[in-house]
């Protein structure tokens, strides 16, 4: 069950490895934003879950313990909230598809032949994690206390600040340069596990800048996802239907 949960945290995330077309730039400095109002907007500005996309094909390894799975996935968002995501081994065999809406989850694990349905709140009591904070996994900043910020000045190029999220305080440490997040760890120290999110090579699309590289490591079960991001239609107009698989296995996830 926690390769399929993996699948459901990682999923999201590719939403913003937007890949059309990459361009060089000499950045944006943020260095010169004190004041914090200019500050948030002009990271929210960066935000990349605004459109409808369709990732064509997105690259992932999974590493927990001694074991190593790898393979190929395929995302459809559809504003403001709806995922359809397709996992596939190398061979192009698909293993799962995946439904996630802003309050429910629906997943068909087609190579053991069982439908896993329940409320996204799933992810907040198990993981730490809710649809809210989803976009921050690939590098958006969200943060429900605008009027509480918590940030740093620029040192050596980078920016803490702390915000919340439905009740998730997050930590993001910000690129100057960029207005992107580095690393981004939600703190919940009381749920079963413990995330961190780093991101590097750098891209942009249509003056905002992406993570073409990303790592979410779950320290406490000694588990990695990488996640390179090869080709992806945006913004898409396309439509999103489900099927719950015939004669699967009902499980529901509490």
């Amino acid at each position: 069950m926690r390769e399929i949960v993996y699948i459901l945290i990682f999923i999201v995330l590719f939403s913003a490895c937007s890949v059309s077309k990459r361009q060089k730039s000499e950045g944006i400095d943020y260095k010169d934003l004190t004041e914090e109002k200019s500050l948030l907007n002009s990271l929210e500005k960066q935000n990349l879950t605004s459109r409808s996309f369709f990732i064509e094909k997105a690259q992932f390894r999974i590493k927990s313990g001694d074991s190593e799975n790898s393979g190929i996935a395929t995302i459809k968002f559809l504003k403001p909230d709806r995922f359809l995501i397709s996992v596939k081994s190398v061979a192009g065999i698909e293993i799962a598809r995946i439904c996630l809406t802003g309050d429910s989850i629906l997943a068909n694990d087609r190579f053991n032949k069982k439908f896993y349905y329940g409320s996204t709140s799933f992810l907040k009591n198990k993981y730490g994690l809710t649809t809210s904070i989803l976009p921050v996994v690939f590098g958006d900043y969200v943060n429900d206390s605008k009027a509480d910020i918590t940030a740093t000045g620029c040192i050596d190029g980078k920016m803490q600040i702390q915000g919340f999220v439905k009740d998730v305080k997050i930590n993001y440490l910000i690129d100057c340069n960029n207005g992107k997040s580095l690393l981004t760890v939600p703190d919940d120290s009381f749920k079963e596990s413990n995330l961190q999110i780093e991101y590097s090579d750098f891209f942009r699309i249509d003056n905002i800048y992406t993570p073409g590289r990303i790592e979410i490591s779950d320290i406490q079960h000694n588990t990695v996802i990488e996640i390179k991001i090869q080709r992806i239609i945006i913004p898409w107009e396309g439509s999103i239907e489900f099927i719950p698989g015939k004669q699967y296995e009902k499980i529901n996830l509490l």
